[in-house]
């Protein structure tokens, strides 16, 4: 399966006019900006392919509470663009997702991107302005 992970990663190379390749990890790190960063990666089995993104650091206290009650929240909501998660080693708020490669196709995997990097930037943005979750404001 590592062919169609290099094959997605050319067309994708393509598509984003970028050049994309499998690095020394066996994964690749796209910069869609200067704040946001996906890491793809196959996983130990080669059947998923593992879409990776630290969206940012949360400091200590209440807040960092806050957020990581609100990523749970949203964990359990179906369907969802990315599973949350909190890195401690980073102290960060983190994102991903795992997507079976056999049903990928360049197409499939760039409509996703889109949204899984706009879910980042948003919550990206709003972490920076004190919020702890877009998703469950109030209208």
């Amino acid at each position: 399966m590592a062919g169609k992970f290099e094959e997605l990663l050319k067309e994708l190379s393509v598509q984003l006019d970028s050049e994309f390749s499998i690095d020394q990890n066996k994964g690749c790190l796209i910069a869609f900006d200067e704040n946001i960063k996906v890491q793809l990666e196959l996983d130990e089995n080669q059947e998923y392919l593992i879409v990776f993104s630290i969206i940012s650091a949360v400091p200590p206290g209440k807040f960092r509470e806050n957020v990581l009650l609100s990523a749970l929240k949203e964990n359990d909501k179906f369907p969802y663009v990315a599973a949350f998660g909190y890195l401690e080693k980073e102290n960060s708020l983190a994102m991903f997702n795992f997507l079976y490669l056999d049903s990928l196709n360049i197409d499939i995997l760039t409509s996703y991107l889109a949204a899984f990097v706009d879910l980042a930037a948003l919550y990206q943005n709003d972490l920076l302005h004190g919020q702890t979750s877009p998703i469950l404001k109030p209208v």
